[in-house]
């Protein structure tokens, strides 16, 4: 069980625009008022953002210190999962932003299984119970994972089920998991499965990421495939007016050729790529960018953390 102090819990509690608002201004204080800076104030990035993105170094030091806002973000909403009532929870529903939600309605109309691939990136939560609610009402949501849940993880689930929409976790460690994640998409569950997970976590394929040689671990096209399914690319970003589900172009595989794998892995790279560039400082994984590149002096082959987006 975590840890919460009386102020947290009640911040927690606020309608989302009051409490991030409450946060923000909370981050800013503590950068600029003397005394009150807790720890460094970083994320310790700046330097791999200098160096992937070719930003200046002033632009690396103002991402890392909002990506210090967005690691503090997260935590906040899924205290807020636990926190709010399920009548609050519901209208903290109507502060998930989907552009594109008639593109994803099509897909979902269209009678194929449904597979989510969203990066690890903003409060990812809430927009998830907000396509069930907006789109895909009455049918479940099962986002795969590698490892087993942390007990944040299961509060939060039970929070969004109460609240009305079926939602969990589904463990994909062992090779009958994945037979029954196919099983549920066919019976019309909608699956989520991560797309910025590095080699170790699958069957590897060699591509490219922000120009240098990297490994993904290619999971999607074998789960697609064998679902008869359709991808939808996504990406969640936050920010203290609410979270923005962000699409990219759907595509289905049709089989499990050398060329349909070589054209997957590219539609993912430019997925992670365009997503990431379109918010730095929300992905979770730069502290893990060595794990996805070949050319990286000492990779580090860390499961414990970035899994579910709560613990990144």
């Amino acid at each position: 069980m975590i840890e919460v102090t009386r102020k947290q819990a009640f911040v927690a509690g606020l309608p989302l625009p009051a409490r991030r608002r409450v946060l923000r201004a909370s981050w800013r204080a503590r950068r600029i008022l003397p005394g009150t800076l807790q720890g460094s104030g970083r994320m310790g990035i700046d330097t791999v953002l200098e160096r992937t993105l070719r930003v200046s170094r002033a632009d690396s030091l103002r991402l890392d210190a909002e990506a210090v806002f967005s690691d503090n973000l997260v935590e906040l909403e899924w205290l807020a999962l636990l926190n709010r009532s399920h009548d609050d929870i519901r209208d903290d529903l109507r502060h998930v932003r989907i552009p594109d939600q008639g593109l994803i309605e099509r897909v979902a109309a269209s009678g194929r299984p449904v597979i989510l691939a969203p990066l690890h990136m903003g409060c990812f939560a809430l927009p998830f119970a907000g396509l069930i609610h907006a789109v895909f009402r009455g049918r479940r949501m099962l986002i795969l994972r590698a490892r087993e849940d942390h007990a944040i993880d299961t509060q939060v689930m039970q929070r969004i089920n109460e609240a009305g929409v079926e939602m969990r976790f589904l463990n994909v460690r062992h090779k009958q998991d994945f037979i029954d994640a196919i099983r549920f998409a066919r019976s019309g569950s909608v699956i989520v499965s991560f797309l910025d997970l590095p080699a170790s976590y699958g069957v590897a394929a060699d591509t490219t990421l922000f120009g240098r040689p990297a490994r993904l671990a290619m999971g999607i096209d074998g789960l697609a495939r064998l679902t008869e399914g359709t991808v939808l690319p996504l990406c969640v970003t936050s920010d203290v007016q609410g979270d923005t589900v962000h699409v990219g172009q759907p595509f289905e595989v049709a089989d499990n050729s050398v060329e349909t794998k070589r054209r997957v892995t590219e539609d993912v790279r430019r997925h992670i790529e365009a997503s990431v560039l379109r918010a730095p400082q929300q992905w979770y994984m730069w502290p893990r960018l060595d794990e996805f590149l070949s050319d990286a002096p000492d990779p580090v082959h860390d499961r414990s953390a970035g899994e579910s987006g709560a613990a990144a």
